[in-house]
């Protein structure tokens, strides 16, 4: 960087250098030094750079305008357009001040904005019509850097235009929507672009490019890793939209990877995590792009020699069916289901089927299910990040009985006399994150399953002031 000249007389080159290191926005003005935007903050773009003058300015200006353009800038004050040149298309929005145009430059390549969320720890990317871009970060949506500029109809066509291929633009155009997975230098990304009544949404979920460990994500190694050295059966993973659910089939599948010597198959809707064979082989399929859909993809594998299928989703009657069978046939079997507990979990299951066949496929769901791993990400009290709080149902000969029975109301009085089998309840998961310090008393009642017990615990055991929380640590410290 310290070879390259800071000052330029042309937009073009700013917005080279801008591609250089992915910087969504570049800042010029009269008397500042070049800005841009870098994870999320404003930094100039080389510490000892000169500032702008009005000379430079004026030329900058002079190298993106149109005569026309500048008459605008004059007589009204501001002129924005988008414009394109060797780096692709840019957002150009110019003000006249007193002192020399101010200019905003907005790259318009998905590439970029992606880079600020992984710089940042994010977890998706918006990037919607007639709002400015914005992010999850640590559960929270809020924009992505103060001031960032609204994005218009032709811009957000322009991301669009930045990243798909003749082929997907032209199914767009036609289905209106899209759902695939999309991959760059920086990393992998679960994308939907959806045309709406404004123009078109872009919505990133950022895929990990490295799989965690169990012990990463706060899995119960001793509990769970028993389930998956079964030959056969059915281990869920549930939990809401954005809970962590593909993070942690990830980490159980490449634990199996690792620890077994088997065939694997993962159908998934996109593929997500890229698993490379260790023990096993493995073998990925995605929905929509190698199949048509889970079930007929799941009765594909079914005559592939598998001892492991992985489901993304198990949405339908004939997946959750087809699922089963597998189960029980001989195959273990890993699935994820929207579900907000291990209870739920099995009730979910037993009211897909007509009520004629609840009874075999209660004996079924008996006989098969290994375990429920019902999951919430919550975020951290000191604001760095978020923690999974885990309910865990393992399918004993008394769960297994309510489930026969028609009685799974009594599982969570189960789950809760089980610990012993690594069994607990989700409230019991928060309430050792809030009494390990890691989460607040208002994320325990906001999340909990039972209010009135969890407002008592929490009445027993109130909160630390961080001085308070502080002090233990630093006696601690003193004691060593």
């Amino acid at each position: 960087m310290s070879d390259t000249p800071p000052i330029f007389d042309n937009v073009e080159r700013y917005l080279e250098l801008s591609k250089s290191v992915f910087s969504p926005a570049l800042y010029l003005g009269v008397g500042m030094q070049p800005y841009w935007m870098k994870a999320a903050a404003y930094a100039p773009i080389q510490s000892d750079a000169p500032v702008l003058s009005a000379e430079n300015m004026q030329k900058l200006v002079a190298s993106c305008t149109t005569e026309q353009q500048r008459q605008t800038l004059e007589e009204k004050g501001a002129v924005d357009f988008v414009s394109s040149c060797s780096v692709g298309k840019y957002h150009a929005y110019i003000y006249k001040q007193d002192a020399g145009p101010l200019m905003v430059l907005v790259w318009l390549h998905v590439d970029a904005f992606l880079q600020q969320g992984i710089d940042c720890d994010c977890s998706d990317i918006h990037l919607p019509t007639a709002c400015a871009p914005t992010w999850r970060r640590f559960g929270t949506l809020q924009p992505m850097w103060e001031g960032a500029p609204i994005l218009t109809q032709e811009d957000t066509w322009a991301l669009v235009d930045s990243f798909l291929d003749e082929k997907e633009r032209g199914r767009l155009k036609e289905l209106g929507d899209l759902d695939f997975a999309y991959a760059n230098a920086s990393g992998r990304y679960r994308t939907s672009v959806v045309q709406q009544r404004l123009g078109y949404d872009l919505a990133f979920r950022i895929i990990n490019s490295r799989i965690r460990t169990m012990k990463e994500i706060n899995l119960p190694e001793e509990y769970v890793k028993p389930l998956t050295r079964f030959t056969n059966g059915l281990i869920l993973v549930t939990g809401a939209a954005g809970s962590g659910k593909s993070t942690t089939l990830a980490s159980i599948i490449q634990f199996i990877n690792e620890d077994r010597r088997d065939h694997i198959i993962t159908l998934e809707d996109p593929i997500e995590s890229v698993f490379v064979p260790a023990g096993c082989q493995v073998n990925q399929r995605e929905v929509g792009r190698h199949t048509e859909s889970f079930g007929r993809a799941l009765r594909a594998a079914l005559r592939e020699d598998p001892d492991v299928i992985m489901v993304g989703e198990m949405r339908s009657l004939e997946t959750i069916s087809l699922a089963l069978t597998a189960a029980e046939t001989g195959h273990l079997v890993l699935g994820t289901l929207h579900t907000g507990s291990a209870a739920r979990t099995i009730d979910r299951i037993l009211d897909a089927f007509p009520v004629e066949e609840r009874e075999h496929i209660r004996v079924m769901v008996s006989e098969s299910l290994r375990g429920v791993l019902s999951q919430q990400l919550v975020p951290r009290k000191d604001g760095t990040g978020r923690v999974m709080a885990l309910e865990m149902l393992v399918n004993t000969s008394a769960v297994a009985n309510c489930i026969r029975e028609g009685k799974t109301f009594m599982i969570p009085g189960i789950i809760q006399t089980g610990k012993a089998q690594g069994m607990r309840l989700m409230d019991d998961a928060l309430q050792g994150l809030y009494l390990d310090g890691i989460i607040s008393a208002e994320e325990c009642i906001t999340r909990a399953a039972d209010l009135s017990s969890m407002e008592n615990f929490l009445k027993a055991h109130p909160e630390k002031s961080s001085a308070e929380a502080a002090a233990p640590a630093a006696a601690d410290s003193t004691a060593r």
